[in-house]
């Protein structure tokens, strides 16, 4: 086999390789990623996870806590920990009112932290979700947002911070700035990139890599 076929095959092998990482990086709702480089994260050493731990398949695999860097396209690590909640969220509600829809901003919830966590379930390292108190009191309540619309297939509905053009399927965004939407009326359509705004009941999502961070329940355009 020459030189020339040997390079040629090497390309496809790439590229298929790169074509089944950006799949699986599309329909996975957590942030999948390759951990952080030296350079920018030095994961702190912890104790083995409890053997329960291991059957429920949700184990952190360091108790460093991460942060979404839109320069680096990357985690970066941080230090503070006060006010966020690690692990799944406890569904308790403070701090925010609990009548009426609370509008909340796309910015508001891309300021999360987050944990690289194994799923049993996926049979991955993912980072997970780590909401500070503010996002958690939202979690249960009924909320406006606006954003971009991505129908990604007929039955699966997105709302993002960014058109898809620049969104988190194209690894350009934060894995936070995009959300699951079940609409009350499902047989509702929209085109890629519609700009609109909806009401529905926000959930945070924590432990399920099969959805996003957020979900948005109920939803209906306002």
């Amino acid at each position: 086999m020459n030189n020339k076929v040997k390079i040629l095959l090497l390309g496809v092998i790439l590229l298929v390789a790169l074509f089944n990482r950006q799949l699986i990086g599309e329909y996975l709702g957590f942030g999948q990623a390759e951990p952080p480089d030296d350079s920018i994260a030095t994961p702190v050493a912890m104790e083995s996870p409890e053997e329960e731990d291991y059957e429920s398949g949700n184990y952190p695999v360091n108790d460093t806590l991460y942060r979404w860097n839109e320069q680096l396209l990357n985690w970066a690590p941080v230090e503070e920990t006060q006010d966020y909640q690690i692990g799944p969220v406890n569904n308790s509600k403070t701090g925010r009112p609990a009548t009426g829809p609370v509008e909340v901003s796309w910015p508001e919830l891309t300021d999360i932290r987050y944990q690289l966590y194994y799923f049993k379930k996926v049979e991955m390292e993912i980072f997970a979700p780590v909401f500070p108190k503010a996002i958690q009191a939202l979690d249960g309540q009924e909320v406006l947002i606006e954003g971009f619309v991505l129908p990604l297939d007929e039955e699966t509905l997105s709302l993002s911070y960014n058109p898809y053009a620049s969104c988190f399927f194209c690894g350009k965004a934060s894995p936070a700035s995009v959300m699951n939407m079940y609409l009350k009326d499902d047989s509702k359509r929209y085109r890629m990139d519609e700009f609109k705004k909806f009401r529905g009941t926000l959930h945070l999502n924590s432990d399920d890599p099969d959805e996003f961070y957020y979900i948005l329940r109920d939803a209906s355009e306002e």
